[in-house]
């Protein structure tokens, strides 16, 4: 499964946002986490978040780092590690929300899921393409339900990680660029092929 993180900086407005969000969605990405570069308010955010829903009800639609307002109104919700213990209580206060975080260890991973949240992020698996200052140590793919590979994934380090027996793949720079909707689909029906 693919799971699109986005980058608004490449875009020029929120109407560019969409087209590239819905280029994804169905080119063959599952899910979205709209992480904000602080470009835009949260409302309009949340606006976008409901639109994509109404557009792609099949789809799951993450709002990225929320505070508490955002929270209440809203049902999808990724957040960074720094943020690790808000994404538990969040989890903890609203059983019906669906929460995921993004992790670098394997004890944070095994926390998180003992801890009841629904996704995890393990990261980097390669170094970042879209963060090329990020110097972190790269870490060994695992596979666990619900888990997603990040960083660094490329339509080629894709292929390379669905044949070893990798399913949940994310990324940021995979899901932008001219080639994109062909990378995504072409990952995306492998995916299907060998796992479902």
């Amino acid at each position: 499964m693919l799971w699109m993180i986005t980058d608004f900086s490449r875009s020029q407005d929120l109407d560019e946002v969409f087209k590239d969000i819905e280029n994804a969605l169905r080119s063959g990405a599952d899910k979205v986490s709209l992480r904000n570069n602080g470009s835009y308010s949260n409302q309009q955010i949340l606006d976008l978040a409901l639109k994509l829903k109404d557009r792609f009800p099949d789809k799951e639609i993450f709002f990225h780092n929320p505070d508490s307002t955002i929270i209440e109104k809203y049902d999808k919700f990724h957040f960074s590690e720094r943020f690790f213990t808000d994404a538990i209580n969040s989890k903890k206060s609203n059983e019906n929300k669906v929460v995921a975080v993004s992790l670098h260890s394997n004890d944070m991973i095994n926390q998180a899921f003992n801890e009841g949240l629904d996704y995890a992020f393990y990261s980097p698996v390669y170094p970042p393409i879209s963060k090329p200052e990020d110097k972190r140590k790269t870490v060994a793919p695992k596979a666990m339900k619900n888990l997603y590979l990040l960083g660094g994934i490329n339509r080629m380090r894709g292929r390379l990680l669905i044949e070893k027996g990798f399913m949940n793949l994310a990324g940021i720079s995979l899901f932008y660029g001219d080639s994109a909707a062909e990378d995504i689909s072409e990952l995306s029906e492998l995916i299907k092929e060998k796992y479902l």
